[in-house]
């Protein structure tokens, strides 16, 4: 039975670092998940604010196009005015004149108060740019170190996984069934007894089973965590 108890003791640490190992694995893709969604994020707020930017830009574009025309027009009844017989004629193009230049004045506004939004559109998205494309070339260079690093990894678990189960094998067919069903249910599947205490739910054992552990060196489970027990010489 002590050689059993060894075996089970010296399972505890393989197993743990197979756990280890599994939590790095587990945080590799999470990592990258987690750089993928924040290289996602900023570039929706780039596509946003660079559609917005276009999009005034446009509206900018239209008004210092119809700036433009109505100056065309404003240039040519000017010129008629020399040329106009009657006060009445007269009087309806200085109107005309009036209100195309007032026309041409709020547009000029208008794209004034444009200008300055899109200034500030501008070097938000550029920005937003220079975000983005740091974030991308991070994602790409993690995605690309990932795929070494999870070979590697991988292949660590499955030799580990088999030192494992060749100290397993070694072990009693019940004892090693024991300690499957609980692995399945709680981590690590073991516990160390020390002073009489289990040390991962730390609760004292009854003095004739700590008795019997230490004096018949026999594998039981603690019956509050039903981890199997193992005393350290």
């Amino acid at each position: 039975m002590k050689d059993h108890m060894q075996r089970l003791a010296q399972t505890v640490q393989i197993g743990q670092d197979i756990q280890n190992l599994k939590d790095d694995l587990e945080e590799i893709p999470a990592k990258v998940r987690r750089l993928e969604a924040e290289f996602q994020a900023a570039d929706e707020l780039f596509s946003k604010k660079k559609a917005e930017w276009e999009k005034t830009e446009g509206e900018i574009r239209k008004l210092r196009g119809e700036i433009e025309t109505e100056n065309d027009h404003l240039k040519q009844k000017e010129a008629r005015l020399n040329a106009i017989k009657t006060t009445k004629e007269y009087q309806a193009v200085v109107k005309e004149i009036a209100t195309g230049k007032t026309m041409v004045k709020e547009r000029e506004t208008a794209v004034a108060s444009l200008q300055s939004g899109t200034d500030s559109l501008k070097a938000e998205w550029t920005s937003l740019q220079d975000k983005r494309n740091e974030l991308q070339a991070a994602l790409e260079q993690e995605q690309n170190a990932i795929r070494g690093r999870l070979e590697e990894l991988s292949g660590k678990l499955k030799s580990m996984e088999a030192t494992l189960n060749e100290r397993l094998s070694a072990l009693p067919e019940d004892i090693r069934h024991k300690y499957i069903r609980v692995q399945a249910k709680r981590q690590p599947p073991t516990a160390k007894v020390l002073s009489g205490t289990c040390q991962e739910c730390f609760i004292s054992l009854p003095p004739q089973l700590y008795i019997e552990i230490r004096k018949t060196q026999e594998i039981h489970s603690c019956p509050n965590c039903h981890r199997l027990l193992y005393i350290e010489e």
